[in-house]
């Protein structure tokens, strides 16, 4: 761990800031932020260096004791930044090719002897139902976790007090313009989602629609007449609905082409937008609809995402309605805010964060953006400044995760979520146990090393990472990305190297963890390109994995060292996995429903089956007697499927109910299964009144 002992280094400030490395925390304005003891080692060398800049070999050999990579020193750098330097007070300076150096504004007095932070009330016990977790949650987040304004500094302050706390789901909230009723989608009533209304200054929730079919993604009307709503079928594109307030018929007013569920935001009284793809092909585009008149019904394209995008989603209006801000994807987990003038069709990104987002709104007097972003790690409420000058300030923390928000006159509703999910092994005799112990967390994304040990992906830390789990050990994780949306973790074959995807410094990318030297590298670096599914050969020699860096999704293939990739295949190639004796590459394509097959070593491909749904590509594993998919017949239940390799036809293997979508199908040496089961989601909203100096 370096030559910098955490528990006998003496507490110290830093600008706002009183940093305590014995008890590994940073605590401002009554607020505690953890921090880990690698960051803290480096933030100690660069406070030690007073202003030097402290070459990437002196923070290896004070901080570290060992030789890292460029990308764990960096990991370290923007957590500091993301916690320490979200205000400007503090910065860390990146020297190219050098080094990194610290600097603190002259103007704040950071010379004062160090102050015990305030007493905060010790946590609750986490109760034994995950809904009384949630509303456990919400309750310490009302009674205690306000915005505290600093001396001589203009914060805002956050009041967070429940809307809901019922059993069951309440999702993607929606304020009227001046913020004084909120409509939402529910599931309540037991017969799938529909829109409620209530009134944030009390009174009884009332259920607008009713059809069989889940209605999702409420939105006002500017004059607070109409909600607009989204209808999901069983089967095909979503509906695009509009209803009067309190009631009246509704009528369907358009349609997606492909998305299945999008969030919908007014232009006007008489425009909706919302995200969509016209095609398999392409980024997704913000498109307007006119709810009458000739062009009734037809979309009309609003934005044009660059090539190697993944789209464009999340529209929201500015009250004056000359703005439109919304999320661009650059890769799964790394978004931006994106603000553009209506009248002249110019776009300026005002975020940079390489992280995730969950909701995006202005708020009622059009000075801020509100935005749900892991930027700190957990899913906290930002304020964004659409100028992009000032940077973002954190308004709410998010104790469990914040999902999609609403906003309208001084106050913000945003999702409270618990999911739910556990590993479970499926034995070749019909018995399922758990593969690792069960939290109220999301367990996910599995795979199992020839030697037993299960590495997985999970939220259990209060954001992804992944974790192992020996043989006969308790889970514990061996990533600390702090944020980024980390996942597909898949050993090597000597049981030491584990390949997984996730972003370091807000580029997304694949790795290889090699837990026996420490190490963590990036394999075959490419810039604005996006990685996936990363499988290795047989033999540990070769990984393949699916990448867009060449424009469009092909196989690629890596070896020692990793430094470089060449493609295998031509476009349009999603996931690639090779047979257990190494003559066969298994395939499933980028949008398509099926699996394919060629030869190893080269050949044409060939389509062998009908599985698996597009939406379960990597949901497959490739064992000694055949292909293992997952089927999903509906009505939420699925089962696991053999492709034997003799030929014989497809037969089912087990039924399993709930399994998780895009969760890994994982073979175990023992030749039992492991899958993702779903538990649950919990979801209550929350309203956050915020008092803006």
């Amino acid at each position: 761990m370096g030559n910098i002992d955490l528990a006998v280094e003496p507490d110290f400030r830093l600008g706002p800031w009183l940093v305590r490395p014995s008890l590994g925390m940073a605590c401002r304005d009554g607020a505690e932020v953890k921090l880990e003891p690698r960051v803290l080692q480096t933030l100690i060398v660069l406070v030690r260096a007073e202003g030097r800049t402290v070459s990437r070999a002196e923070l290896m050999r004070t901080a570290w004791g060992l030789e890292v990579g460029d990308d764990a020193i960096g990991r370290c750098i923007g957590r500091l930044r993301a916690v320490l330097a979200i205000d400007g007070v503090i910065g860390f300076e990146t020297i190219p090719k050098i080094g990194y150096r610290l600097s603190v504004d002259a103007g704040i007095d950071d010379t004062s002897p160090p102050a015990l932070p305030p007493t905060l009330p010790a946590p609750p016990r986490r109760p034994l139902w995950p809904w009384v977790a949630v509303a456990g949650s919400i309750l310490l987040i009302a009674g205690s976790l306000q915005l505290l304004k600093r001396d001589g500094a203009a914060l805002p302050v956050a009041q967070v007090t429940p809307v809901t706390s019922d059993p069951g789901q309440e999702i993607q909230p929606a304020l009227n313009r001046g913020g004084g009723q909120i409509a939402y989608a529910a599931d309540r009533a037991g017969q799938g989602f529909d829109i409620w209304v209530q009134s944030l200054t009390g009174g009884t929730p009332a259920r607008i629609t009713d059809d069989p079919a889940h209605d999702l993604s409420p939105s006002w009307s500017p004059d607070g007449g109409r909600i607009a709503f989204v209808r999901i079928d069983r089967d095909g594109p979503c509906r695009i609905l509009v209803k009067p307030v309190p009631s009246g018929p509704e009528r369907q007013v358009g349609a997606c082409s492909t998305f299945r569920e999008v969030k919908l935001a007014w232009l006007d009284n008489g425009h909706l937008v919302h995200a969509d793809r016209p095609g398999t092909a392409g980024p997704a585009r913000l498109w307007s609809v006119a709810l009458s008149g000739p062009q009734a019904g037809q979309q009309v394209a609003l934005t044009d995402p660059p090539p190697g995008i993944h789209g464009d989603s999340d529209p929201t209006l500015s009250p004056d309605g000359k703005r439109l801000a919304f999320m661009r994807h650059r890769a799964v987990g790394v978004s931006d805010v994106i603000v553009r003038e209506l009248a002249t069709g110019a776009e300026q990104q005002v975020t940079d964060d390489g992280r995730k987002l969950h909701g995006l709104e202005w708020s009622g007097d059009g000075r801020w953006l509100y935005a749900a972003s892991s930027r700190a790690g957990d899913f906290g409420l930002w304020r964004i400044d659409p100028e992009g000058t000032a940077p973002p300030l954190r308004v709410a923390p998010g104790l469990n995760q914040l999902g999609r928000i609403g906003a309208g006159g001084d106050r913000v509703a945003a999702e409270v979520r618990t999911n739910r999910s556990t590993l479970l092994r499926l034995h070749p005799d019909g018995r399922q146990e758990p593969v690792v112990p069960p939290s109220n967390r999301l367990d996910w994304d599995p795979d199992i090393s020839r030697q037993g040990a299960v590495a997985f992906a999970s939220d259990r830390s209060g954001m992804f990472e992944i974790w192992v789990a020996e043989r006969g050990q308790a889970p514990t994780p061996v990533t600390q990305f702090q944020g980024p949306f980390t996942q597909s973790p898949r050993w090597a074959p000597d049981g030491q190297r584990l390949a997984l995807i996730s972003v370091i410094d807000g580029a997304p990318g694949l790795f290889i963890l090699d837990r026996g030297a420490e190490r963590l590298r990036r394999v075959a670096a490419d810039p604005g390109a996006e990685d996936r599914a990363p499988a290795w050969s047989r033999d540990g020699q070769r990984l393949y994995f699916a990448s867009n860096r060449l424009g469009g999704w092909r196989i690629w293939i890596t070896r020692p060292p990793y430094d470089q990739a060449m493609p295998i295949t031509e476009a349009g190639w999603r996931v690639a996995k090779e047979s257990a004796d190494g003559r066969w590459l298994y395939m499933a394509r980028d949008g398509e429903n099926g699996l394919w097959r060629q030869p190893a070593d080269g050949g044409m491909p060939e389509r062998i089956a009908d599985l698996p749904d597009a939406y379960d590509n990597e949901s497959w594993v490739v064992g000694g007697g055949g292909v293992y998919l997952v089927d999903r017949p509906g009505n939420g239940q699925a089962r696991i499927m053999l492709l034997p390799n003799d030929g014989a036809p497809m037969r089912m293997v087990t039924e399993l109910p709930d399994a998780l979508y895009k969760s890994s199908l994982a073979l175990g040496p023992d030749g039992g299964l492991v899958i993702g089961q779903y538990l649950g989601s919990l979801v209550d909203i929350v309203d956050v009144r915020i008092d803006e100096p």
